[in-house]
């Protein structure tokens, strides 16, 4: 089945990359909102971009699915409302080289990479992208959510719409609300209310000369 990817940045790159070696989908298309895209149209990767408020006329839905490479949840969540309502299915990429479980409930338009890995009885729903993320048993991610190189024990609950950084870590039987944001870093040890935001410490620089430091010399 052939793909249409929505965005031209970084990510859209290496989905594409991720496609075209380790999926059954042959990406045709870039498409970007019209007011980014460039003045006489371009390519991305040798593929056309077009404007996605023209994709209809191009790239019809009842021939081509799509993939929307954003990771933002507001921005992801009302593009793939937006197409979903224009008639268009979406195409999944779970990789080959995670760690993943026959019992795995997956919900519509999901990206796994490589990197991450599920303990058995995990269920992830719609529109939701996991990168680098390590994700315990029976633990439920919700929809819209954007999880990145972070760490999940067993029986948690991420809410809807919900961003969890780099680093982050929840601990296990916690619920996470609706439309949090867990920063990078950040350790969650308890239930948190919806529309919640953690962050945690930055690493402060010391005053120590590294040049003095025998590693260094």
């Amino acid at each position: 089945m052939q793909v249409v990817i929505f965005g031209t940045g970084k990510h859209a790159e290496m989905v594409h990359y991720l496609f075209t070696h380790d999926s059954p989908y042959e990406v045709v298309a870039f498409c970007v909102g019209k007011a980014y895209l460039p003045a006489l149209g371009g390519q991305l990767l040798g593929l056309p971009v077009v404007a996605f408020e023209e994709l209809t006329s191009h790239y019809p839905a009842a021939d081509y699915l799509l993939h929307i490479a954003v990771g933002q949840p507001r921005g992801r969540r009302k593009i793939y409302e937006e197409s979903k309502a224009a008639g268009y299915a979406f195409a999944s990429y779970i990789s080959s080289k995670a760690i993943v479980w026959p019992d795995m409930v997956v919900g519509e338009h999901v990206f796994i990479d490589p990197t991450s890995g599920m303990h058995p009885y995990v269920t992830i729903g719609d529109n939701t992208m996991l990168i680098g993320v390590k994700i315990g048993h029976h633990s439920i991610i919700g929809s819209n959510v954007l999880m990145s190189g972070s760490t999940v024990g067993g029986n948690v609950q991420i809410g809807d719409n919900t961003f969890v950084g780099m680093g982050a870590v929840i601990n296990e039987n916690v619920r996470v609300g609706h439309n949090n944001i867990i920063g990078a870093g950040a350790l969650i040890g308890k239930h948190t209310d919806d529309n919640a935001v953690y962050t945690g410490e930055y690493s402060k620089k010391r005053l120590v000369d590294a040049s003095r430091i025998t590693m260094f010399r």
